[in-house]
């Protein structure tokens, strides 16, 4: 009986840090699937183990090294990746209830910004400023030593406080966006939609090479709004073109269906004044299942 009333102990506390394990795993690795079964094999471990006092961070340290173990293979895969890499973007949140935890915030912006940073750096930042796991306790999950993991920290933090301020959109914004976007296309005055960029606004494309994405970051206003009419001018054409607004990585994003087939997922981020600072399409098919296309005039 003592050990079932165990084996129940501990199934909750796992359950209980689930939703933010996950998302601490995304936050590593870019893929929901692949976040999931970091999670579940961390379930596995922590199931068998004994003598654990605080789940949370025992749980924290399994997550990281397995997420650890998994980028060492995906930053071989990043090497050969055609065009820019982009995280799987995620319907909606991981937990409704948990949506106000800022500091496991996984907006597209915030994700991206993520990805200036090594592994390590992100393994110490998540620990430390999550977890509250010292130095010491850092230091031997990633046998470091404690003054590497300081230092780590530091660049880190460094690194992102470098990053432009990034704020996401809100439904207005996007409308604003949207309204814009329409009146370009039925007009081929580009000035409407440039309006609602930022002068150093930035494009990022991924389409791993499966689709036709840009190669490259676009950046610039005139740019950015020029590439945005003639793609559309080129895919779309007299085809049907859905739109949706639904939350993506938490943030209001945009679905776009073509002849009700899903194209990609549009996220943003904004600055001060909700103009458009950045603009993340996934095209990749491999990275939209988790979204039903929108409909024709939605």
């Amino acid at each position: 009986m003592g050990e079932t009333q165990g084996e129940a102990a501990k199934l909750d506390a796992y359950l209980a840090q689930r939703s933010r394990l996950i998302r601490l795993a995304y936050r590593y690795l870019g893929s929901a699937s692949e976040a999931e079964d970091a999670v579940q094999d961390a379930w596995l471990r922590y199931a068998e183990a004994s003598g654990v006092s605080d789940p949370a961070r025992y749980l924290s340290r399994i997550v990281t090294n397995l997420c650890l173990d998994r980028l060492k293979s995906a930053r071989a895969r990043r090497e050969t990746y055609v065009g820019p890499w982009l995280p799987e973007p995620i319907a909606g949140t991981t937990d409704p209830g948990d949506t106000n935890d800022a500091a496991l915030d996984i907006s597209y912006g915030v994700m991206r910004a993520l990805e200036q940073l090594t592994p390590e750096e992100r393994a110490v930042l998540f620990l430390h400023d999550l977890f509250d796991l010292t130095f010491e306790e850092i230091a031997e999950t990633l046998q470091r030593s404690s003054a590497a993991c300081r230092q780590m920290a530091v660049r880190a933090r460094n690194a992102l406080s470098r990053s432009k301020p990034r704020f996401s959109p809100n439904e207005a914004d996007l409308n604003r966006f949207m309204a814009s976007f329409s009146q370009t296309l039925q007009s081929g005055d580009i000035e409407p939609l440039k309006a609602m960029l930022t002068e150093d606004v930035e494009f990022v494309s991924d389409g791993g090479g499966k689709v036709a994405s840009a190669l490259n970051v676009v950046a610039g206003a005139e740019n950015v709004a020029r590439l945005l009419y003639g793609l559309a001018r080129k895919f779309v054409g007299n085809a049907e073109l859905g739109l949706r607004l639904v939350t993506i990585n938490g943030a209001p994003g945009l679905l776009v269906a073509i002849d009700g087939k899903l194209d990609q997922t549009m996220s943003f981020t904004v600055d001060e004044n909700g103009t458009i600072a950045a603009i993340y399409v996934v095209r990749n098919p491999d990275k939209l299942s988790g979204f039903a296309p929108p409909r024709a005039a939605e």
